[in-house]
């Protein structure tokens, strides 16, 4: 990765957030949108006004997101993602997307005191120099990277994945994936660190107080006799350019995954992907696309070779304090059909259970279960073990018994979603007996996410 500096301004902490999908937006549109938000947390205008704020709220340029005892994330209209700590304050000083990189877009902001974690994404890719928070005690340049802030008197951090740059007045320090920093005062050069700076979860929330037998309440305590709260409201599938994982099989039987990559997407169809430098442009017709705004999945053709393919895309995960010595279990939500090397169908998966024991911030041991109806072998069973590891998953599955193995599965995928609630996968399968050889993809929903017994 191409190392950044960035010119003092005698206060500035460098915060860089991720592409997703969103449209355009011109300048004057809100900035961020409230992904998610509890206890306390305010936005207080440059007049001084405050109001609350909660789940979906837009937040303008020039205001403060003050979180006081609670927590918030903020989706920026480049797809930024940034998740506050307890007693933050972030602000949005400048801030302009109009949905393309054409030099113009800029973000400027400041933390002034608290946490916070966040993914990098578009706004200053094209000019480094318009994108920059700031502290009284350094400035981090950064792209392409997840990682942490803890400033208060001085400042920490922890590089989750890419490299920054961490300046002040007495110089500049370059952190890498894993790589911890500290910054002790803006005289004092900064430096790395073997203290990591692992910023706590989410607490437990209280019960809603005043509930009484026979009421109903919504997750953010709303008495249902007073408003109705009805059922969720379905999300629409992926749509825009963004930054995102790409997960594809290939007609050939590979499978590859690619993270925090620039796609394209249109209601879940894979339109164009960045596939290692060079960009790969999807055509119809699309097959068995479905998912969420989280994660989507589908069959398609690639224009560049004529390549039959299988992809699952998702949001990056953001938050993985939450998942660390936790254990996940998924369930299918939904799979495109098995096809052979013509693309022409040859099976279904219909059921697939995977647990995963994260052990760390982006690491987990996996288990997995499929069946499927494969050429003329109804509910075949296959079973094995993966690992997930940098951004990514691999499995391997096999209906081993006492007669020998038969069928064997190979896949890839990642995790999706603030706290990995959803899961992509391709794979490739062979069938020895009917001389038989497929390939799919498909996405799986978290079901439950509890901690993991620690052994006695």
């Amino acid at each position: 990765m191409r190392k950044q500096t960035f010119k003092m301004n005698g206060r500035a902490l460098l915060l860089g957030v991720i592409a997703a999908a969103y449209p355009a937006m011109g300048y004057t549109a809100p900035a961020a949108r409230v992904d998610f938000a509890t206890g306390n947390v305010k936005a207080i205008g440059a007049n001084g006004q405050s109001r609350t704020v909660v789940k979906g709220a837009q937040i303008e340029q020039g205001e403060t997101i003050s979180t006081n005892n609670g927590r918030a994330q903020l989706r920026f209209t480049d797809g930024a993602y940034v998740s506050l700590q307890p007693e933050s304050e972030f602000r949005i000083d400048q801030y302009r997307f109009d949905g393309k990189q054409d030099g113009n877009e800029k973000g400027f902001f400041s933390l002034l005191k608290g946490g916070l974690r966040t993914i990098t994404g578009l706004v200053g890719r094209s000019n480094k120099q318009n994108y920059q928070v700031s502290t009284s005690v350094a400035t981090i340049g950064i792209r392409g990277t997840e990682y942490t802030i803890q400033y208060g008197q001085s400042v920490t951090g922890t590089v989750g994945e890419g490299e920054i740059n961490v300046c002040n007045g007495a110089g500049c320090l370059s952190v890498t994936n894993g790589e911890s920093y500290y910054v002790q005062g803006q005289e004092l050069k900064p430096v790395i660190t073997n203290k990591r700076t692992d910023l706590p979860p989410t607490p437990p929330q209280p019960p809603v107080p005043g509930i009484r037998a026979g009421e109903e309440y919504s997750p953010e305590g709303i008495n249902c006799d007073f408003v109705p709260c009805g059922s969720p409201t379905p999300t629409p599938p992926l749509t825009g350019t963004g930054n995102f994982n790409v997960a594809f099989a290939t007609q050939a039987g590979t499978t590859n995954v690619i993270t925090n990559t620039t796609a394209t997407l249109n209601n879940g169809q894979l339109i164009s992907f960045n596939r290692g430098g060079s960009i790969d442009s999807i055509s119809g017709p699309y097959s068995e696309v479905g998912g969420d705004n989280i994660l989507v999945w589908g069959r398609a053709a690639m224009n560049s070779g004529g390549e039959l393919i299988h992809y699952a895309v998702g949001v990056p995960m953001l938050d993985f304090t939450p998942v660390l010595r936790m254990t996940g279990t998924y369930t299918l939500m939904g799979a495109t059909a098995i096809t052979d090397s013509s693309n022409n169908p040859i099976g279904k998966l219909t059921k697939m259970t995977m647990t995963a024991n994260f052990t760390g911030i982006t690491s987990a041991s996996l288990a997995v279960d499929m069946m499927m109806n494969l050429g003329a072998t109804p509910n075949k069973v296959t079973q094995g073990s993966g690992f997930f590891s940098g951004g990514s998953f691999t499995f391997n599955a096999n209906d081993g018994g006492s007669s020998g193995v038969n069928t064997t599965v190979s896949g890839t995928g990642f995790f999706a979603g603030t706290k990995a609630e959803r899961a992509g996968f391709v794979y490739s399968v062979n069938d020895a007996v009917q001389a038989i050889n497929g390939r799919g993809a498909g996405g799986l929903q978290q079901t439950s996410l509890t901690p993991t017994p620690v052994p006695q």
